[in-house]
């Protein structure tokens, strides 16, 4: 178990919660106290401060799942918190850098949309013509520059194809994402990115300390492309392993992403063609 992690871990989901009756009597913490986090769960609240402190054994599973519901986890929350008290731990993923077939015949079939196939490390295996247009020819990257995590938080031009009002959001989803899959695999290839990351990055490292865990499914983006900005939804889909996700934008109804877009498909084109 990882006492430390766990203690933190506990104190920030705490504080994120709402309590049901914020009226209630004069609050001095911005979310649930200990007891009612303890009452909750089911459980003494000197146990509970004890676990938030770093000063008892391992909790039991059934302790473990009792504190997930008591503090409002979602899934990848709830796999973040079994993982720290040493419950139900994943087999290593197999390293595999080819893109699933599956996923690749899909994204043959997209040529009038950007769309790549990435990793759960954010190492880019292959992109369709628009993909390359819009975010740049990822086989060019070599060693940790590889992940697309790592390239946010240490090259800045990383950033220029977002729209700046966005880049503080995308910044904690990558993180809160990064921290689902660290969950998830729970191996060397996690570690070794993370903790670098965190080494070479005083802005991830306060992020990380955060605890944001969430999976990324569907997102709305603004990207500055060779046209312009595009308004585009970006959907992480997956083919049955948690290893790899195609990423596809797709226009935002209302917006002129579509014709941006299919201008910078012949714009593509005609430099492929001097």
């Amino acid at each position: 178990m990882d006492g430390d992690q766990l203690a933190q871990f506990l104190r920030t989901r705490r504080a994120a919660v709402r309590p049901g009756d914020p009226t209630a009597g004069l609050r001095r913490v911005s979310g649930l106290r200990r007891e009612e986090v303890a009452e909750r769960a089911g459980i003494s609240p000197d146990y509970y401060t004890r676990l938030e402190q770093n000063r008892t054994s391992r909790p039991s599973a059934q302790v473990v799942a009792a504190l997930a519901t008591a503090l409002d986890m979602t899934e990848a929350q709830r796999a973040h918190l079994h993982r720290l008290t040493g419950h139900q731990a994943q087999p290593s993923p197999p390293q595999n850098l080819e893109p699933e077939p599956a996923l690749l015949r899909v994204l043959d079939q997209l040529p009038s949309t950007a769309a790549h196939i990435m990793t759960d490390l954010g190492e880019t295996l292959a992109q369709n013509a628009l993909s390359v247009a819009l975010f740049g020819d990822a086989s060019l990257h070599t060693g940790a520059s590889r992940s697309t995590y790592y390239r946010w938080f240490t090259d800045p031009t990383a950033r220029k194809v977002f729209a700046e009002e966005t880049r503080d959001r995308e910044t904690r989803a990558r993180v809160a994402d990064l921290r689902a899959t660290w969950v998830r695999r729970s191996d060397a290839a996690a570690r070794e990115l993370v903790d670098r990351l965190r080494r070479e990055s005083e802005e991830f490292e306060g992020l990380w300390a955060a605890h944001e865990v969430a999976a990324r499914f569907t997102e709305r983006k603004r990207i500055i492309g060779p046209t312009g900005v595009l308004e585009l939804y970006a959907q992480f889909l997956s083919a049955g392993s948690p290893h790899q996700v195609l990423v596809v934008f797709t226009p935002v109804p209302g917006t002129d992403a579509a014709g941006r877009l299919s201008r910078i498909g012949e714009l593509s084109q005609a430099a492929a063609g001097t």
